[in-house]
Formats: structure tokens, sequence, C-alpha cells
């Protein structure tokens, strides 16, 4: 059969969201006898607060993701221990990738700003992240004030939450930093915010940037 523009339309946005075969990848492991594990045992996550016992590594399992590098020797050099002391990184390969279902808005950047190759790391994930922004943006209700919808995306083992904030009849797309676990280099981040920043001026349709909700 034929294949129709809307099968061409999705194989293609398949193609896009598919990890690139020719970076280098690391998963973080959990380790199973952790006490956290055996705290968080029997208690229903919807009750869970920042005082819920073994909530650290709750927020962890969160937290750390695949992360994909430019070269194989940097990917090596970031695999063991984490700042939390139940997860360690390990090499991963394509088929732990697949194994786990990890699609482009899962994995992390492990380069920071300054690496030279980060544009072409970056991209993509940064990419996927916004479509998830967007897709939940026009899902949101009208006629709303406040956060509309929001995404995330880990760089270098810090979170950055990009964000879409209807204020005074304008929607706004704010771009905030936070490292939970690992030390997070305060220049750099508010170097990496402004580079997310301007990439979403760069990324966002005229129609969808700082417009009048309907």
């Amino acid at each position: 059969m034929t294949a129709g523009p809307y099968s061409n339309e999705q194989d293609e946005q398949d193609r896009m969201q598919r990890p690139n075969p020719n970076l280098f990848y690391t998963q973080p492991t959990f380790r199973a006898d952790s006490p956290d594990l055996d705290k968080l045992k029997g208690q229903g996550q919807s009750d869970w607060t920042l005082d819920t016992p073994g909530i650290g590594l709750a927020l962890a399992l969160d937290y750390y993701r695949f992360e994909a590098f430019a070269t194989k020797h940097e990917r090596d050099a970031r695999c063991g221990p984490t700042s939390h002391r139940d997860v360690r990184y390990h090499a991963a390969t394509a088929k732990d990738l697949k194994l786990n279902r990890v699609s482009l808005e899962m994995i992390a950047c492990g380069h920071d700003i300054d690496h030279p190759r980060f544009d072409e790391v970056v991209t993509p994930l940064f990419d996927a992240a916004f479509r998830r922004l967007i897709g939940d943006l026009v899902e949101a209700p009208k006629h709303s004030e406040g956060m509309l919808a929001s995404s995330e995306i880990m760089i270098a083992r810090v979170r950055y939450s990009l964000k879409a904030e209807a204020a005074r009849g304008w929607i706004k797309f704010p771009v905030s930093a936070m490292a939970v676990f690992e030390q997070g280099d305060a220049d750099i981040m508010e170097r990496t915010v402004a580079w997310l920043e301007h990439r979403i001026e760069l990324t966002a349709s005229p129609s969808l940037f700082d417009p009048k909700p309907n």
C-alpha cells in the first residue's frame, strides 16, 4: 500500500525522535539494596513529600537519566559514582536505549555549554523538550493565568525547566535552572539559561511566542 502524506510526516517525526546512533551514551543504575528503597515500600507515591523517609532515592530516580556524549572517551570519563550514594553510571549501548524505550526527551546532554560540540549534542534534545512544551500548551485550558505547560531538559546533570506562563493576557516562556544532587557552576548555569532562552526565541513560531491567549 502506498503511504499517504500523513504516513510520510509520521515517519519523519519518528526519525527525529530516535537517539543519534553516532553519539555515546551512559545509563544510571540504582543500588538494589539501598536502605531508602525499603523505606519507600508500602507508601503511596501520592502521599510523598520532601519529608518522606527515603525520598532522596525517589528524587534520584527522576533526576538521573541516560546521557549523550560526543566521544567515547568523554562518555567513559563520566561513568562511575555520582553525588548520590545509590546511583552509578555505566556505558550504554543502542540495545540498552531500545530495551528501556528511551526517546529523545528522556535523554540528558552530558556536556556543558563550553564543550566544542555542545550545540550538536544538545539541539535535538532541546527540540524534543520544546515540542513537548508546545504540545502541552496547545492542550492547556484557554483563558488561564499562571503556568500553562512545562517541560525540562537535563544538561551536565543540571535540570533546566522550560515553562509557558500566562500573565496579563500574554504568554511568556521563562527558563530556570536547578542542581539537586550535583554541584552546578553558577556561571555555566546562567549562560546555559541564556542559551536556552535564545533557542526558544529562534524556535518558537511568532504565533506562539508572546501571543495573547484565545
